[in-house]
């Protein structure tokens, strides 16, 4: 699977950019718009992908052609409505809803729900958690990434497990709810109790907003007037140039001008100075008006009248007669019972299923080329949670061979070729060399793989192509 090419339409600008079988997404600064624009590559063909500073996603409409087995696909993307496209002949559509397996067999080409709920986590290094994930946790926003549940997708004997993963994923939902229900038995059972208390707070946090909100008032006012004031000095100022005024210096005419006429850029000048200290006073009141409407939207009592269906409820929840004791212990007791759940999952898969071996030898032929090979030998070590005594350089080369090796075995049992997408690889304590290491193993092993790197640095890949961004995208 190659990308193409990628539309973004945004306000008043259309932006293009051309992928390449090796693309380098350079330039010279950071904040330019290199992983926005990795970013948006993904959150076009449908993932969940949170947008960036200053730049909502769901206001850009993204049009993007790839290329699998041959055949040419175009998806468009409008917030959360996406359409593909087979040989520009309308294939499917759909309003994505964060559940969105059967989409994603459209890109992918893929019909096992583990392997597409994992095949980000194994090609997409972002630059924030991309590094530092190695066998499970959050890839970006809240795709998360198991190589257990990956590796199980891949396996001809999925179905066995399937049925201990769902209540593992059962018992974590119901984990949750735990977690809601305490939270809610206490703030509603302790609004409950200090009802009068609770009452008085609010009834002076009321007092203060609205006090706040006149001085608020006050200060737009004297900040219109300044601002009229300034208005009224600066067209002064020109219907004096206007009219050709002239006053006499030594006996000599002399008309007015910019350089004789004193005292008015003065005035202008403080004016402006009182109006920027007028708009600080502002910003200050909005954040205290802010900070106590928040306060006031969290309380039960002001929020909610006393026959309101959710304040009802609430109080209906404080008034059961459960121990909170009762549900932090039940709270423990799920945890106890998804992490055995998962134990035994592993244990099952470790003993049964070729793929663990297949991948430790991928893991290994990598880190070996990297140096590394001694820390990930042991074969529980493809599921180790010892992350913590492993740090700087020897973790990043681990990381990079623990994911080249994920890409290999999906393309072995799936026959798909998989686009690699890396962002910012020359991370903290990242020396040349070890940089170098990790292009050479993508120069020797995925000659056939699509490879998208962006950075602030230029990297020794071969037939690279460049995309230089001098300006942020939608300038």
């Amino acid at each position: 699977m190659k990308f193409l090419n990628l539309t973004l339409s945004y306000e008043n600008t259309v932006r293009t950019i051309n992928l390449e079988d090796k693309t380098l997404i350079y330039s010279r600064e950071n904040n330019i718009g290199k992983s926005t624009l990795l970013r948006l590559l993904f959150y076009s063909i449908g993932y969940p992908i949170p947008g960036t500073y200053g730049l909502k996603f769901s206001k850009i409409n993204c049009i993007t052609t790839f290329q699998r087995e041959n055949i040419t696909y175009t998806v468009h993307r409008k917030d959360n409505y996406v359409e593909i496209y087979k040989k520009d002949v309308f294939l499917f559509s759909k309003n994505l809803t964060n559940d969105d397996d059967d989409w994603f067999t459209y890109i992918w080409g893929i019909d096992s729900i583990h392997v597409l709920k994992n095949l980000l986590g194994a090609i997409y290094m972002d630059q924030d958690k991309g590094w530092t994930l190695l066998n499970r946790g959050k890839v970006i926003g809240n795709i998360s990434f198991n190589i257990r549940d990956l590796l199980i997708g891949l396996s001809k004997n999925e179905h066995i497990l399937d049925e201990k993963i769902i209540e593992s994923d059962n018992q974590k939902k119901m984990l949750q709810a735990t977690k809601q229900l305490i939270n809610i038995k206490e703030t509603s059972y302790s609004s409950y109790l200090n009802d009068d208390e609770q009452h008085n707070s609010d009834t002076e946090l009321q007092a203060k907003y609205n006090n706040l909100k006149i001085k608020r008032n006050v200060a737009k006012n004297q900040l219109k007037s300044l601002k009229q004031n300034i208005d009224d000095v600066n067209g002064l100022k020109k219907f004096i140039m206007s009219l050709n005024l002239m006053v006499q210096i030594d006996q000599n005419p002399v008309v007015v001008n910019d350089e004789n006429l004193l005292n008015f850029d003065d005035n202008v000048e403080f004016l402006k100075q009182r109006s920027a200290k007028v708009q600080l006073t502002i910003d200050d009141l909005n954040h205290q008006i802010l900070n106590i409407k928040e306060s006031l939207r969290k309380s039960t009592i002001s929020l909610f009248q006393e026959n309101d269906i959710i304040k009802k409820t609430l109080q209906d929840v404080a008034n059961m007669d459960i121990d909170i004791s009762v549900l932090e212990s039940r709270e423990q007791e799920l945890k106890r019972s998804i992490l055995s759940i998962n134990s035994e999952i592993e244990e099952i898969f470790m003993n049964n299923n070729e793929l663990i071996d297949e991948t430790r030898e991928w893991i290994i032929k990598f880190a070996t080329k990297l140096g590394v090979e001694g820390i990930v030998k042991s074969k529980e070590y493809l599921f180790t949670r010892d992350l913590k005594s492993i740090s700087g350089t020897i973790y990043y080369k681990i990381v990079f061979s623990f994911k080249m090796a994920y890409i290999k075995i999906i393309e072995k049992y799936t026959g798909l070729s998989l686009p690699i997408v890396l962002d910012s690889p020359s991370g903290r304590e990242v020396t040349d060399r070890n940089i170098t290491e990790v292009i050479e193993i993508l120069n020797s092993d995925f000659k056939n793989n699509q490879v998208i790197i962006a950075s602030i640095n230029k990297y020794p890949l071969n037939n690279v192509n460049e995309i230089v961004l001098t300006h942020k995208l939608f300038e």
